[in-house]
């Protein structure tokens, strides 16, 4: 009886940190995924949309949808009406194929069509905030993108504050 506990206990003292861990990970790949996805459809956005004969356009603002971060992950239609810039995520084809547990923001510096020269920098920011243990206290995630007449150049770096909290 003895032996099995102490294997039992050593069994339990390797898994137990590793799946805490593989959970932690599994929260975060979360923000980062969606994000780079956020990122890949707004590059695809400013390459190819048109508004009266202008082209080189983003969208407004939108975000952050859903209202509060979530600590268990939730079905989020971003279109719905009741979240703000409903009409920007339908516009960008941002739709999470799956529960999330983040609030996610699109911030455009500006706005509209020909969004390229005059010399003032122009930029969009892909923000994800979450409460992962339900603390009141909020992991942030942003990637960030400049604007040139060849597009959106999306930087390399993914800007985290509080990882795990």
């Amino acid at each position: 009886m003895g032996l099995v506990l102490c294997i039992v206990g050593i069994v339990l003292a390797v898994f137990v940190p590793t799946f805490v861990r593989r959970v932690r990970i599994n929260k975060i790949s979360e923000a980062s995924e969606l994000l780079q996805e956020m990122s890949d459809r707004a590059s695809a956005y400013y390459a190819t949309s048109w508004a009266d004969g202008k082209r080189f356009c983003l969208p407004q603002s939108a975000g952050p949808t859903p209202t509060v971060p979530t600590v268990d992950s939730a079905e989020i239609d971003f279109a719905a009406e009741e979240h703000t810039g409903h009409d920007t995520w339908e516009s960008l084809g941002f739709q999470p194929d799956r529960p999330v547990r983040y609030s996610y923001s699109f911030v455009p510096s500006h706005h509209g069509c020909d969004l390229v020269g005059d010399g003032d920098l122009r930029s969009v920011s892909f923000r994800a905030e979450g409460d992962l243990d339900g603390d009141g206290v909020r992991s942030v995630f942003e990637r960030r993108a400049t604007i040139d007449g060849t597009g959106l150049k999306p930087a390399e770096t993914l800007h985290v504050h509080r990882r795990v909290e």
